[in-house]
């Protein structure tokens, strides 16, 4: 029992490094129109990765700046979610400005 537990918390993490990696790359791709490598799939893979390195990166610093936004917990000791939300927005966006900027901020064609 504990070890399907585990798989779940595994997979509401991965589930919350995506969430801003789809955003991001919605943003980028239908929105701004930019040209992405990849497309939408290629900017989505990329800010998810965005997302991970720098939720690792920033982890200990954004804890100690504003814990709650970053470990929002329902009641005392209950959090939402593991992982750190701001950092795995800011690493999406960072990642899939690069990614845009590859393409040399190009829009694509309509």
């Amino acid at each position: 029992m504990e070890y399907i537990s585990e798989l779940f918390l595994i997979f509401r993490d991965i589930i919350a490094y995506a969430i801003p990696g789809a955003i991001l790359a919605w943003y980028f791709y239908y929105y701004k129109r930019r040209e992405l490598l990849g497309g939408f799939w290629g900017g989505f893979v990329i800010g998810t990765i965005g997302a991970v390195l720098l939720d690792f990166a920033l982890s200990t610093f954004f804890i100690d700046v504003v814990n709650w936004l970053m470990k929002p917990r329902i009641g005392n000791d209950q959090y939402v979610t593991r992982i750190n939300l701001i950092a795995a927005f800011i690493g999406a966006a960072l990642f899939v400005y690069i990614l845009n900027h590859i393409n040399h901020d190009r829009e694509r064609r309509r």
